[in-house]
Formats: C-alpha cells, structure tokens, sequence
C-alpha cells in the first residue's frame, strides 16, 4: 500500500482517481501538476501543488507518484513527466486492475497504467510506463517497451516485440514475430503482420507505411479531432 500523489488534472489523473480509490490498496493524497496549470488549492477535494516544488510538501521519502497522461508527442510529453519526477527521487506507482488472471506475476515496470479486462499471457515483458486501456490481448513472449500506449481492443500475438514510445490504436492487431518500432504509429483497426520502422505510421486502408513522420501524424490527427 502506498501514498500516491497523482500528477494531473484532466481526464488521464481523474480517471486514474477514481480506478486506484476503487480499485486499488493504495491512497490518493495530493495532485500536483506544472505551476502555469495550477487553477486554485486543490482538487477532486485534494490539495493541488505545484510540480516544481511538490517534493516539498510530499517528500519522495514518503510518498509515491502516478503519471497517466496521454498520447501526446508520441508519448514523449508523458515520457519527459516521468524522467521529471524520477529526477526528483520519486518511485512510481503502477495500477494493475484486480480483474486480470495471472497465472504468474505480471513482469511490469514503474508508471504501468493497466486497464480492467485484459489477457496478457505467459511471459510477457511490460515496461516503465506503459498505459494499457481496455480489453486487450498479448500473446505470450511479447514484450512492450517504455513509454508505449495500446489502446482499446488490440490484439497482439506471442513473441511480438513493441518499442518504446508505440502508439498502438483500437482494434489494431499485430501476428506473431513482429517489431513494432520505436515511435510508431499504428491506427485503428490495423493488420500488421511485417515488421514497422522507428517513428512509421500505418494507417486502415494503406498497403505500407505513410509518409509522414509519426509525431507529426499525430498532431495533426489530435488537432483534427481524430484521436
């Protein structure tokens, strides 16, 4: 059981709120983000602290932390949070929902952020802050790097290797013995069943790889409402 500060005040921090309050042994105790984003004292009835001086008033001694942003710069603004707080001396909770079957441990990293309703099989490998929404399935062998998002509903088969930073969207399904590359992007409703080049993106409806650059991808999807 630990104290967890939270950092965040949109949609990732509350939905982490309120599955750790019902889902979890630990304690939310504070949130905390940038001092620009801070909008008054506190929070879901929490105090709201600062980033920069957070360690101040929940000492990294006593207290954990939890960061569930999103997608954003393929993943990376979530990615500089983390190494932020981890700088700071800070260990990082991860949340597992209570109704996944093991029938080992799950072999997990810092930061993990996964959802109700997995299959995660024998023998995966899960890295530092990972976020899993609902619903997925990973084969056994895989291993997903850092900082790497799979979405709702995605399947992956065994020995599949995801690298850090992955974007992988809803529905997306990935056969046996791929890498999907650092960076990439992979939308919704894809079949990928050849290995995906750092920073690619694959899109529904497109026989290879999209010439664009993943990050830029991204933004102009989140900016078009897409994602």
């Amino acid at each position: 059981m630990s104290n967890v500060v939270l950092f965040g005040t949109g949609r990732g921090a509350e939905v982490a709120h309120r599955f750790l309050v019902k889902d979890s042994p630990h304690t939310i105790v504070a949130f905390t983000v940038d001092d620009r984003y801070v909008q008054g004292p506190a929070h879901r009835g929490l105090p709201l602290v600062p980033f920069e001086e957070v360690e101040r008033h929940f000492p990294p001694d006593d207290f954990r932390m939890l960061i569930l942003l999103g997608y954003q710069s393929m993943n990376g603004l979530r990615a500089d949070k983390y190494r932020q707080a981890k700088a700071k001396g800070y260990t990082l909770e991860s949340y597992v929902a209570s109704d996944i079957f093991r029938v080992d441990p799950l072999n997990i990293g810092e930061n993990c952020f996964i959802m109700d309703n997995q299959s995660i099989s024998l023998d995966v490998r899960i890295g530092n802050d990972v976020v899993m929404w609902s619903s997925n399935h990973i084969g056994d062998f895989s291993a997903i790097g850092d900082h790497a998002w799979i979405s709702s509903h995605v399947t992956v088969a065994a020995d599949v290797t995801i690298r850090e930073r992955a974007f992988l969207g809803v529905g997306a399904t990935v056969t046996g013995r791929v890498t999907i590359g650092r960076a990439s992007f992979i939308g919704a409703d894809v079949l990928v069943s050849s290995d995906v080049p750092d920073g690619a993106v694959r899109v529904a409806g497109q026989a290879g790889d999209v010439a664009a650059d993943s990050s830029v991808f991204m933004r102009v999807m989140i900016a078009g409402g897409k994602l």
